[in-house]
C-alpha cells in the first residue's frame, strides 16, 4: 500500500500544481482587468466631482461673469478703454 499511496500523491501534487498555476493565471488577468475599470471608474469620479463643482457654483460664476461684462460695457461707454478711444476718435 506504500508504493499505490505515494504514487497517489505524486499525482495529487502534479494536479495541485497545476490548479495554482492556473489560479495564478486567472488573477493575473483578474488584476489587468481591474487596473483598467479602476482607471475608468476614477476618471467617472473626477468628472462627477467636476460638473459638481461647476454646477453648485453656477449662480456665483454667473455673477462674477455678469460683473465683468457690466464693467467692460461701462468702460466701453465711458471711454475709458483704449480701443473705444480710437473708435470716439475717428468718429470725431
Amino acid at each position: 500500500m506504500g508504493i499505490a499511496a505515494g504514487v497517489g500523491h505524486f499525482f495529487q501534487s502534479i494536479i495541485e500544481m497545476i490548479q495554482g498555476i492556473l489560479g495564478a493565471v486567472v488573477n493575473f488577468f483578474q488584476l489587468i482587468l481591474n487596473s483598467i475599470l479602476g482607471v475608468f471608474q476614477a476618471f467617472a469620479s473626477f468628472v462627477e466631482g467636476t460638473l459638481g463643482f461647476a454646477i453648485h457654483n453656477f449662480f456665483i460664476l454667473g455673477t462674477v461673469a455678469a460683473a465683468v461684462f457690466g464693467y467692460m460695457l461701462y468702460t466701453q461707454r465711458q471711454g475709458t478703454t483704449p480701443i473705444s478711444r480710437t473708435i470716439k476718435n475717428k468718429s470725431s
